[in-house]
């Protein structure tokens, strides 16, 4: 599998990139090393070569320089970095497509588990079953593919096909294989039944396929998967239509994502590329060989002299030690063959990510994951589950309050920067005595009067609506005077906000609430700062006007719902919330 590194990569660390350059395991270093041996010792001979017998004679010496220089010039000439970028990107690309197409039971384990279930804890039993053989089948048909493409499930299981043929495997033996794997046991005891033997029997025979020549088909458990959802639909596991839709779509996914597998392990990238690719990198390192070789020009001065410690001499053997050993040492060479050599490895080793290199897919730990979230997740038993969700056959709405009872919600808003619900509460009805007061102020709204005590409105159609608005907004017909002090601004103020503590009791009733009893509860507002009516104009509801005050009658509260029905109609209350401003801390403490 690959080997995984990032986890030990600190970006803080100063020297991370040297841990990280000198990794052995699955670095570049244990790709090359055998390789990279080999190149040394050819560029050492050839070096020994050239220094130790070719200056002994002339003509051999100059005909190796000539040649040293001809390939060095030649063999940049090949457009290898294009070439082989573009080979191991399309290999990358089909590796990365290979590693998302390999399908995962997490996903259908865990909607199964939330799908294929009943309120009746009679049926729980069987919606459990019915979710343990839908994931089965699952596992089976991707055993059933991956044992016939990948090298690490054909190891696992014994799938390998010998070259004689009396020791071939049949398709029985094959199925013997899986059920006798160890993780298959540990979670499902076995994942085909006689009865499915019988249907994959009848298959071969359909087929006109021998025991030898067959191969159980891989998309066959999954159609047994879906068969059965349509069956647990029937006998109401499955909720409605759209849910099992839902699970057969996901199954679809499923078999698209092993199709999809298959694909890329049937249809290779075309081997003549690869033959192109191979020969353009391997005929460019046997070319370095030879380019990167040090010879005597590459030592002497622009006019063609030696240096020496005394002086300048045409005289090879009067180069310097350290510079004779530079002669031994490929470093240009090296450098090439790393990057060019080892950039082409890295392409030959995805070519084929189901095979069992180190950078290869795990799909052994893979299907081990999807053996334990198969029954872990899609088959749990109640025993995962804490108390208040299990199956055990109580009401739910009573496990449902249990379960909800065993935490303690009061924390929750223990850090809450925006306050409780009650201070929120208070700000909206602060919010709210604001607006209304703004309308009096500007007296814009002008109410009709309230329902006199026996409950018959004197206003129009819409008098209902208007009384529950006068009743909250008792000084919309009383305009008060900018000449009066404050002291009745406030008296205004304090008995208006009587009368909202009176709605506030009336929306958290259950019904009508008769105030007709309660003559402290009538409300009633001095009109000292409205000029009274001339003495012949009738008031509005019908009664004589007086001069001194203006007394309203007892109503009926009606009931908390048609009151808050009322309030949201009117385009003036909706709207209060997006004009309102803060409240002060004197307004805070009143309430």
């Amino acid at each position: 599998m690959a080997v995984s590194y990032t986890s030990n990569i600190y970006t803080q660390e100063r020297l991370f990139f040297i841990k990280l350059l000198f990794r052995w395991s699955g670095s570049v270093w244990q790709l090359l090393w055998v390789d990279f041996i080999v190149f040394v010792a050819i560029y050492m001979i050839l070096a020994a070569i050239y220094q130790n017998i070719l200056f002994d004679h002339p003509e051999m010496k100059q005909t190796f320089e000539v040649t040293v220089k001809w390939i060095g010039q030649i063999r940049t000439s090949v457009p290898l970095s294009f070439m082989l970028g573009f080979f191991v990107s399309t290999v990358i690309s089909r590796w990365w497509s290979t590693c998302m197409a390999i399908p995962w039971l997490y996903a259908p384990s865990f909607y199964s588990q939330a799908i294929v279930d009943t309120s009746k804890a009679a049926k729980s039993d069987i919606a459990r079953k019915i979710r343990i053989t839908v994931l089965r089948y699952l596992n089976l048909s991707w055993i059933l593919l991956m044992g016939e493409i990948s090298a690490h499930i054909k190891e696992r299981f014994g799938f390998w096909r010998p070259k004689k043929r009396e020791y071939e495997l049949t398709w029985q033996k094959r199925i013997d294989l899986i059920n006798g794997d160890t993780k298959v046991q540990k979670y499902f005891g076995a994942l085909v039944t006689d009865e499915e033997r019988l249907a994959f029997n009848r298959s071969a025979e359909l087929s006109n396929d021998t025991d030898l020549s067959y191969s159980p088909e891989y998309w066959l458990p999954l159609v047994w998967a879906t068969r059965l959802l349509r069956r647990a639909r029937n006998i109401g596991l499955i909720a409605d239509e759209r849910a099992y839709l839902f699970m057969v779509e996901m199954i679809a996914n499923f078999r698209s994502g092993l199709g999809t597998v298959w694909t890329y392990s049937e249809f290779n990238i075309p081997l003549v590329y690869t033959q192109v690719a191979v020969a353009a990198v391997y005929i460019f390192l046997m070319a370095s060989l030879v380019s990167t070789q040090l010879t005597e020009s590459d030592f002497t001065n622009p006019r063609g002299f030696l240096y020496s410690g005394s002086g300048v001499s045409r005289n090879a053997s009067e180069i310097p030690d350290a510079v004779q050993i530079l002669v031994y040492i490929p470093i240009i060479g090296s450098l090439e063959f790393i990057f060019y050599l080892g950039w082409f490895k890295i392409g030959v080793c995805l070519l084929n990510s189901l095979g069992k290199d180190k950078a290869d897919l795990p799909l052994t730990d893979i299907l081990n994951s999807n053996l334990k979230a198969s029954v872990k997740l899609g088959g749990a038993e109640d025993t995962i589950f804490p108390n208040g969700l299990t199956d055990n056959g109580e009401p739910e709405e009573q496990q449902v309050a249990e379960f909800l009872h065993s935490f303690d919600f009061n924390g929750v808003h223990a850090h809450d920067k925006f306050g409780s619900a009650e201070e929120t509460e208070r700000q909206l009805r602060r919010a709210l005595l604001k607006r209304l007061q703004g309308k009096s102020d500007k007296g814009h709204a002008k109410l009709p009067s309230l329902p006199d005590g026996s409950g018959k409105s004197t206003g129009s159609k819409d008098s209902g609506l208007q009384s529950r608005m006068d009743y909250l907004d008792l000084n919309a017909t009383a305009k008060l005077n900018s000449k009066s002090g404050k002291h009745q601004q406030k008296e205004q103020q304090k008995k208006l906000k009587a009368q909202m503590k009176q709605f506030d009791k009336a929306l958290k009733s259950n019904g009508a609430v008769a105030l007709a009893n309660s003559k402290a509860r009538t409300p009633v507002v001095t009109a000292a700062v409205e000029p009274a009516p001339p003495p012949c104009s009738p008031t509005a509801d019908g009664s004589p006007a007086g001069t001194g005050r203006v007394a309203r009658p007892s109503e009926t509260i009606r009931s908390a719902a048609e009151m808050l029905q009322d309030l949201t109609a009117p385009e003036d209350i909706r709207l209060w919330i997006e004009e309102e401003e803060p409240a002060t801390a004197g307004e805070t403490s009143q309430l």
